[in-house]
């Protein structure tokens, strides 16, 4: 036993003789101490959770390098949050069904329906926009719901159920509109807006503002739209949702294994149907908003902006494969989408190449959420830096 204390390397022979000290215990040699390359390979978790954060401000950096104070005022950034507030709103929803391992295609559909219930409650019932809202985030639950419906009770899989509800409700849309688009600027006897639709207008028609005549943070005197206080709203309220009540975490738990959570007592089949119900709920909430944007309502709005909405989840950290990610995270993708958008527009980058680029940048945000994809990547360089240092 003696022997072999003494051929060790904290003896007073080899490694131990070489230290310089007096006190006997061994030092610990350089190559065992956390370099930079591992104290990063460390770190990297922390940088996957962080993302959508570093994306946001690089996209930021961009818009202030090539276009400085034509990007960064208050003017071009509040108009470009307001024109992507409905799209906001609707990764909201798909967050949410995303979350439990589903996907939503049905959403800009739904929007649309919403957008034309909206204006035709307006110019042929002349409601107030205070019970119009209401009434289209009714529709668009109608059909959340039967998406939930179909996809438990039928077994039908979310993805193709809910491509079938985007036909369906397109079609519905484009045949009680008869494939006319329906305007909203209603023009009273005096030539002059009716009050119905100037408070219509207030939904979203640019230059129309909620709040103004006061300094805001960020938005100074010249007042922010409802758009804007609206998508600010649902972000909170469904966040909160998520992280602070048991149908949030029952929401995540289902996402992440439902045997489990079917197990631990959680009725899976009606999650679901919510989670669907509440993304048509707040598609349907879009679509005024995106009719008042617009001054009309079209048989065709909202094509595509699903695969916005889906977008910027997935940016924002949400996981196709469920039970991760965040409303907030959600929200930052959006921003970056729309952002995003601006600085391309800015630069007059053809909308060709803006497609190819956020198509890239969706990939790019899918591989990063691979579990280990970033210490794998950077692993290999770790053990041939080991080697040649050895």
């Amino acid at each position: 036993m003696t022997d072999t204390l003494s051929d060790s390397p904290g003896s007073g022979s080899g490694a131990g003789a070489g230290s310089g000290s007096g006190s006997g215990a061994p030092e610990v040699p350089d190559r065992h101490r956390p370099g930079t390359t591992e104290r990063l390979r460390r770190a990297l978790p922390a940088l996957g959770s962080l993302q959508s954060y570093i994306g946001l401000v690089l996209v930021i950096a961009a818009g202030v390098i090539t276009k400085g104070a034509v990007f960064w005022n208050q003017t071009n950034l509040t108009n470009a949050i307001t024109a992507f507030a409905s799209r906001g709103i609707l990764a909201v929803g798909v967050t949410l069904v995303i979350l439990t391992a589903g996907i939503d295609l049905s959403v800009g559909s739904i929007l649309g329906i919403g957008s034309m219930t909206a204006a035709m409650l307006l110019v042929h019932h002349g409601l107030s926009p205070l019970l119009i809202v209401p009434a289209c985030a009714a529709v668009g639950a109608l059909f959340g719901f039967l998406n939930g419906v179909g996809t438990t009770w039928l077994k039908i899989q979310s993805f193709v159920m809910t491509l079938a509800m985007l036909s369906v409700v397109r079609g519905i849309d484009r045949q009680v509109s008869n494939n006319v688009a329906v305007g909203v600027q209603l023009i009273g006897p005096n030539g002059q807006p009716t009050r119905k639709a100037d408070a219509f207008a207030k939904l979203g028609t640019p230059g129309h503002q909620l709040v103004s005549g006061s300094w805001l943070p960020l938005f100074g005197r010249a007042g922010v739209g409802y758009p804007l206080i609206a998508f600010f709203a649902v972000c909170v309220v469904f966040q909160l949702i998520l992280s602070r009540t048991r149908f949030g975490r029952h929401i995540y738990a289902v996402g992440g294994n439902p045997v489990a959570a079917r197990l631990s007592g959680v009725n899976v089949a009606l999650v679901v149907i919510a989670v669907f119900t509440l993304s048509g709920m707040l598609a349907g909430f879009a679509g005024p908003i995106d009719a008042a944007y617009s001054a009309s309502a079209d048989p065709l709005a909202g094509t595509g902006y699903e695969l916005d909405a889906i977008a910027a989840a997935v940016i924002g950290g949400t996981s196709l494969a469920g039970g991760k990610g965040s409303v907030t995270g959600t929200a930052v993708g959006a921003l970056i989408l729309t952002l995003l958008d601006n600085v391309l527009g800015l630069n007059a980058v053809s909308d060709n190449l803006q497609l190819i680029i956020k198509g890239l940048i969706v990939v790019v945000a899918v591989v990063l959420q691979r579990p280990g994809f970033l210490r794998g990547a950077v692993d290999p360089l770790t053990r041939r830096i080991r080697y040649r240092r050895g």
